[in-house]
């Protein structure tokens, strides 16, 4: 394995000023979501004219004039027409249910986009939606911008895995040129410019095609990139967070913690671990599981629905 070594600090400080001051604004905002138990055969009601579902225990089937997906415990899916689609449980499921809307910038996910494993993959996430839905009885927006910002960015991050990592021969020349370029060095401070200059387009010509090909932003790419590596540098308990942070283009343990805990829910450390992970054991709606001690039940009365306090 060739070893990363960390450019000098300001250039990684650089490096995040740039991603900061180009990354677009939150793409999603929830106007609600809750935590729904529904028995087999279920014609589930779907939030809003834009819906995002994540299945948490059970099955269930995404139908339309087209095809027909089907989800099991884990799987989270984004339906941007949610008007064109019946979703029907197949056995008892247990799922959480978001009404979302975009709220500035261009589409980040196709029309229907299916996340494998989702639960899995975002385990700070997915213990948030579930333990703490955004109540509609009040006008939280800013509970609603932070939720929506943070499933996005999730989901765009399972997009952009899901496509493959195609390497540049598969894009357009100009996504391609910039594509090699991130990945020999994702630690490199990136700016818009530059990617731009490697592509031989303008900024607004470069986020075009960057749509058209991998359905995200050249500087979200680069984030992404820094972010895999993140992950593949994490999976091995010889490099300190530190030297991980370092690694993959940031200034600071800060600076990348953050960054870290935004794409994926939890903390390097936590993520590393392996502690973020909800319980995965089903229950019967209504029912304790009789091997949950005293504690444990009074955690899941106290889960916390996110409402304002009564004036």
């Amino acid at each position: 394995m060739v070893a990363l070594e960390p450019a000098p600090l300001a250039a990684h400080t650089a490096s995040a000023g740039a991603l900061a001051e180009h990354e677009p604004a939150a793409r999603w905002e929830l106007t609600g979501s809750s935590v729904e138990s529904v028995r087999a055969g279920t014609t589930v009601t779907l939030p809003g004219l834009s819906a995002w579902l994540l299945l948490l225990d059970g099955e269930l089937a995404v139908e339309s004039w087209q095809a027909a997906d089907v989800l099991t415990a884990g799987d989270a899916v984004y339906l941007g027409r949610a008007h064109a689609y019946r979703v029907v449980t197949t056995t008892p499921a247990r799922l959480v249910l978001a009404s979302v809307r975009q709220a500035s910038g261009e589409p980040s996910l196709p029309e229907r986009f299916i996340a494998r494993d989702f639960a899995d993959s975002n385990r700070g996430v997915t213990a948030l939606v579930e333990l703490c839905p955004v109540s509609t009885a009040h006008h939280l927006r800013h509970f609603a911008a932070s939720y929506g910002e943070l499933i996005a960015a999730a989901m765009r991050k399972q997009h952009l895995e899901s496509v493959g990592d195609p390497g540049p021969d598969a894009l357009p020349p100009e996504v391609g040129r910039v594509v090699a370029a991130v990945s020999r060095d994702p630690a490199h401070p990136w700016t818009l410019d530059e990617l731009a200059r490697i592509a031989h387009l303008s900024r607004s010509s470069l986020g075009e095609r960057f749509r058209e090909a991998l359905a995200t932003s050249p500087l979200q790419y680069v984030r992404e990139a820094r972010m895999q590596r993140a992950r593949q540098l994490l999976a091995d308990a010889d490099h300190s967070i530190t030297h991980v942070a370092f690694a993959v283009g940031y200034g600071s343990v800060a600076a990348f913690s953050r960054a870290f805990t935004s794409a994926h829910g939890a903390t390097p450390r936590c993520w590393r671990a392996g502690s973020c992970r909800p319980s995965a054991q089903a229950r019967e709606p209504g029912r304790a599981d009789h091997r949950e001690g005293r504690a444990g039940q009074e955690h899941r009365r106290q889960a916390c629905p996110v409402e304002q306090p009564a004036a």
